[in-house]
């Protein structure tokens, strides 16, 4: 009997060199059996199986029926190309359905969800190093774009111009905005000549009130003939290098239709689709009339599908209210840089006794460090792990708390990390922390303790693939607790990809200000307020977003009269009973039914023996860095880009000589 045999065949000594049999000894019945089985696997269908396309994602090979507009004609006929594959293909998977791992066989009620953050593909690395990537074709090359807004720090026009399809790149309304306002500065003459050169690209300069602010956000948000639109929050410059060999990530939104009525949503809890519209549309705000067009069209799209909480900063002076007792003020103020992200960790997490047995870590990824004060690490770094419980003496303490370096890992390479790199030094102009006078040497040893390399880990399982992609990209991820050699992949409690370095200038600083009064009288009248300096963007996500029964508080506002639309952020609307007075849902005390977990080398999350057979969901986040991680040694330095560095990277260069 002529049947598959469950093994691989040992090849006979008449066999081809390809390890085909000689025909002479085949067997014809089986030869007619192979050539059907071809045959019948070339001409199957190469649309995605049913179960692993998104329920929330509308497919663009399904909306190419549609004729469009213009000079969109051409872009129809070649909507089923690879490129509007790939584009729908590379489709956020936050809400995806149900799909089976080949790693493990699943009990019945287990769910597993692709990781919501994406890396992007590098260049010069393996196909097997690049899986489930994204890169800047998958993200403009839909022929259907017929228009892209596109916020960052670095441009060059022409390079990212070419990733549009061909047949409507000159077609595509494009507004650039970045922040180089002074007219001589070469990055906005460069802007200018570039945008005179293709007449739909426009620039706008966005407002900086401080010249130590920067327009240091991510953003591309693209709209398209079909009547539907996309947000994708990113690490990268607008420039050949950042999407070539350096590691970063973007946040890609599902494709969003139009909202069937135009009576307005409400604003739901911070995580939900309507909250993330209404904190985007403030964040627009910011630029004024010059981004009036864009929230315009934005207002009419339905962002129900959107699991996740934007963290933004705009340059901006809030009031201090880390201490209030009153949590309602975090829903009816305007917040930016930390205090925004305070007020969404103190939604999601549970509030933490003052002694805490089992501690979470922070591992701080970023590219920039810059000079951080003793006192600025304890503004920030302790509100990371959540709020302290409540209580007048706990509230006085959540002012006071002090960083523990021991809480907090922060990946940041080393020269020797830079030098081994794809680029070698030359991905060193991208990554900048000043180390050469004696305050610099007091900053690092005094973060020495938490100071990481970006090198590849000991164990080959839990390795990024990404060890030699100098990082431009920033995360901030906290874990149950501290990734080590005995238990290297704790779960994750929350996450965030963003803009923001470890910065001042992007996340706020403390400040007194005296107020009100005049001469001596004024220094007893001081205020206490927040500065935020720059642009900046992310998006936060944790394990409880992607919960099937996720309260996002939008049916039960709608009931109560709450909505959004033409309302402003700050407005005040009814709470429902399970929602804080910030606006958020509180971390339910139940048994896990959610879990986040690092993927490494792929988005979708495996299956182990440790799975119960209970109903769960469990989250995949893909990291960019190898666990566990790699400690500083005690000569070990940050890079500097201001150092000397003899010792020749991989391409034989010396830095900065070679580079002159």
């Amino acid at each position: 009997m002529d049947s598959r045999p469950s093994k691989r065949v040992k090849l006979a000594s008449n066999s081809e060199p390809d390890g085909r049999v000689a025909l002479e000894d085949a067997d014809p019945a089986s030869i007619r059996a192979r050539r059907a089985a071809f045959l019948s696997s070339i001409s199957r269908s190469i649309s995605p199986p049913a179960i692993a396309r998104s329920g929330t994602t509308p497919q663009l090979s399904q909306t190419t029926t549609a004729t469009p507009k213009t000079a969109a004609a051409a872009a129809a006929a070649k909507s089923q190309d690879l490129k509007a594959r790939a584009f729908t293909l590379t489709s956020s998977k936050h809400v995806s359905a149900d799909r089976v791992s080949e790693d493990a066989e699943l009990p019945a009620q287990v769910n597993l969800i692709a990781s919501p953050f994406k890396l992007t593909k590098i260049r010069d690395l393996p196909s097997s190093q690049n899986i489930d990537t994204v890169s800047i074709d998958d993200i403009l090359g839909n022929p259907l774009i017929k228009e892209a807004w596109v916020f960052n720090y670095c441009f060059d026009v022409d390079w990212f111009m070419n990733f549009f399809d061909s047949d409507v790149r000159n077609q595509v309304q494009v507004k650039v905005i970045h922040g180089s306002w002074k007219n001589d500065s070469p990055a906005k003459q460069a802007i200018d000549d570039a945008c005179r050169r293709w007449e739909n690209v426009t620039a706008t300069t966005a407002y900086l009130p401080d010249q130590f602010g920067t327009h240091h956000s991510k953003m591309i948000i693209l709209f398209t003939h079909d009547d539907l639109a996309r947000v994708v929050i990113h690490t990268a410059n607008m420039l050949a290098q950042d999407w070539t060999n350096l590691t970063q990530a973007a946040w890609i939104s599902p494709m969003l239709p139009l909202m069937k009525t135009h009576a307005g949503t409400v604003v739901g809890n911070i995580g939900s689709g309507s909250r993330f519209k209404h904190d985007l549309q403030a964040y627009l705000a910011a630029y004024g009339s010059k981004t009036k067009a864009l929230r315009d069209q934005l207002a009419l799209f339905d962002f129900g599908s959107v699991r996740g909480a934007l963290i933004a900063s705009v340059p901006s002076h809030m009031k201090d209210f880390s201490t209030t007792g009153d949590t309602k003020q975090l829903w009816d103020q305007k917040l930016w840089g930390y205090p925004s992200l305070f007020r969404a960790l103190g939604s999601i997490l549970p509030e933490q006794p003052k002694e805490i047995s089992s501690p979470s870590h922070v591992v701080c990824q970023i590219s920039s460090i810059a000079t951080l004060p003793p006192a600025w690490l304890n503004q920030f770094f302790p509100i990371l792990h959540g709020p302290l419980a409540a209580g007048s003496s706990h509230q006085r303490e959540q002012e006071q708390r002090q960083w523990d370096p021991s809480r907090v890992s922060i990946i940041y390479p080393t020269p020797r990390n830079v030098a081994s790199s794809l680029n070698g030094y030359a991905s060193g102009g991208s990554i900048h922390m000043k180390a050469q006078s004696a305050a610099h040497l007091k900053q690092i040893a005094s973060l020495r303790q938490s100071l990481c390399q970006w090198t590849q880990g000991s164990k080959e399982a839990l390795r990024a693939g990404r060890a030699e992609a100098a990082p431009h990209i920033k995360t901030f991820v906290c874990f149950s607790s501290k990734p080590t050699k005995e238990s290297p992949t704790p779960d994750i409690r929350w996450a965030l990809l963003t803009s923001a370095n470890l910065s001042q200038q992007a996340w706020g600083t403390l400040r007194e200000v005296a107020k009100g009064k005049q001469g001596k009288q004024r220094e007893k009248h001081k205020e206490r307020e927040v500065v935020v300096q720059s642009y900046e963007i992310g998006v936060l996500v944790w394990p409880e977003l992607f919960a099937k029964d996720f309260d996002t508080g939008e049916v039960k506002a709608e009931s109560e009269g709450g909505k959004m639309g033409e309302t402003e952020l700050g407005t005040e609307r009814q709470q429902s009973a399970n929602v804080t007075s910030t606006g958020t849902s509180k971390r339910q005390e139940r048994p896990d039914t959610v879990r986040m977990i690092p993927v490494f080398g792929k988005d979708e999350p495996s299956v182990t023996a440790t799975v119960p057979s209970s109903n769960i969901t469990i989250v995949g986040l893909r990291l960019p860095y190898d666990l566990p991680l790699t400690p500083y040694s005690g000569t070990d330095m940050p890079w500097s880009p201001q150092g000397v560095y003899e010792q020749r990277d991989r391409h034989g260069r010396r830095w900065p000589r070679d580079f002159l």
